[in-house]
């Protein structure tokens, strides 16, 4: 991760922690800048967790505009998505609870994106995703919400250590919501 990037992530996640909202919107908009220009970068980031946080975290701005919303779940999905295959349990643990957290409380920012991969066979990184379909009749499909809450349900077995995990979440809300 190039130092502005690495600099604009830990003054974004220290704003939030210390509830700074217009510092952490500076920050933020400048990575969500940074990926709009290079998409690409986003797949081979250093830390996706922390990149994953930010753009989680600025879900919650009044934003008016759909489709920054979605860029932002996705971006979101992506990084967390990425973290799982952390050798760390402490990373893994954390990503599988923020992506449990945003298939549930924003999924209405990436119901497009999780319809497409549960269409489409081995589209990265939503695809497994898509092993919902498998093993279902074909007269029976489940609704894209529903496999997204059968994901979080599947991410929140997945995590090692539940006690802990709440640990991570540095602002009460965010911890109440995983609670």
């Amino acid at each position: 991760m190039d130092n502005a990037l690495s600099y604009n992530a830990m003054m974004a996640w220290t704003a939030f922690g210390m509830q700074d909202y217009s510092t952490l919107e500076q920050h933020a908009n400048a990575i969500y800048n940074h990926f709009v220009h290079n998409p690409s970068e986003l797949l081979s980031i250093d830390s996706p967790l922390l990149i994953g946080k930010i753009f989680q975290v600025c879900l919650g701005f009044q934003e008016p505009d759909q489709d920054i919303q979605e860029v932002r779940a996705e971006n979101a999905f992506v990084c967390f998505s990425k973290a799982l295959n952390s050798e760390k349990q402490d990373v893994h643990d954390e990503a599988a609870a923020r992506l449990m957290m945003l298939l549930i409380q924003w999924q209405r920012y990436l119901i497009n994106k999780v319809e497409q991969a549960c269409q489409a066979q081995g589209a990265k990184p939503y695809s497994f995703l898509a092993v919902h379909n498998d093993g279902l009749p074909n007269d029976m499909p489940m609704a894209t919400n529903t496999k997204m809450l059968f994901t979080a349900y599947y991410l929140f077995d997945e995590i090692i250590d539940k006690t802990n995990v709440v640990n991570e979440f540095i602002v009460p809300n965010e911890r109440k919501a995983f609670e």
